[in-house]
């Protein structure tokens, strides 16, 4: 049986080696019927979409382990329901976010474990309507050892944050988002989550500057998400739909952040994106 560290590359940004080792465990696992194995590596890579903000192909990957409010059998397969519950937000589908949460709190998900009970608490924030929210954040944090576990910890600040520059407070939210950081770029070492704490930095408005000195990071909140968005195969207009801009809007930023990355075509995005973000970690 193949064993590829593969767990400890969903959050760093080797997305290459990640494809390769999960493609492998799939090639082993599927001929055998083992389901378990298969199902943990969509977990896999949905935890990878997630990271780089890839959010459509994350729900992908997290529904093929369990349907909305349909909780797998196994516990060792509940750290993608924080991610089934994000990604299904962040394209739209709202309602079996709030199903696959409801689903959790009927199976008593938060007495399985600490950890459980954090990544519940966070979801229910995340699937909420309105003001209704902030409340549930603050739940969140105060799970008893909620920091305890950094990664979905992490995603609780780097959320709230989220949250709370939506609302324009920005004040509380720059507390949320800098402790998120820190957290990703320093302690897991995982640079796709440090690059979204980084961009709702500078939303929120932050100057995040190059670790050497080098300056300041060139591109805007919105430029970088475009460029990543392209990267990801996104035509403009997609793009545009995806962040309710004009496809010309998202084109014209495009082509603003190409000599910013000394790139000339959407081809060398993502290599750039890359670069880009080892020259900024710390």
């Amino acid at each position: 049986m193949p064993s590829p560290p593969v767990r400890r590359r969903t959050g760093r940004g080797d997305e290459e080696t990640l494809r390769a080792h999960c493609d492998e465990l799939t090639a082993w696992a599927e001929p055998r019927r083992l389901r378990l194995m298969t199902a943990a590596v969509s977990g896999f890579r949905a935890r990878a979409a997630m990271g780089r903000g890839d959010f459509e192909a994350a729900h992908q990957h997290a529904a093929a382990v369990s349907a909305p409010g349909d909780l797998p059998s196994s516990p060792n397969l509940h750290h993608v329901f924080l991610d089934l519950v994000e990604s299904a937000v962040r394209t739209g589908r709202t309602a079996a976010a709030r199903a696959h949460v409801e689903a959790g709190q009927r199976a008593r998900l938060h007495t399985v474990s600490p950890r459980h009970e954090l990544i519940l608490a966070v979801a229910a924030a995340v699937a909420a309507p309105g003001e209704r929210a902030g409340k549930l954040y603050e739940a969140a944090l105060a799970v008893p050892d909620a920091s305890l576990w950094t990664h979905e910890y992490a995603r609780l600040r780097l959320l709230y944050g989220e949250w709370l520059r939506r609302r324009r407070d920005y004040t509380a939210a720059r507390g949320h988002l800098g402790a998120a950081l820190e957290i990703f770029q320093h302690r897991l070492k995982a640079p796709p989550w440090a690059r979204r704490a980084r961009t709702e930095l500078r939303a929120a408005g932050v100057v995040v500057r190059v670790p050497d000195g080098g300056g300041t990071v060139p591109m805007s909140a919105q430029e970088r998400r475009i460029a990543e968005l392209a990267a990801s195969g996104m035509s403009n207009k997609e793009t545009g739909r995806q962040l309710n801009i004009s496809p010309r809007t998202a084109g014209a930023h495009l082509y603003r952040v190409f000599p910013e990355l000394g790139v000339t075509s959407r081809a060398a995005l993502r290599d750039a994106l890359a670069a880009f973000d080892r020259q900024n970690a710390s």
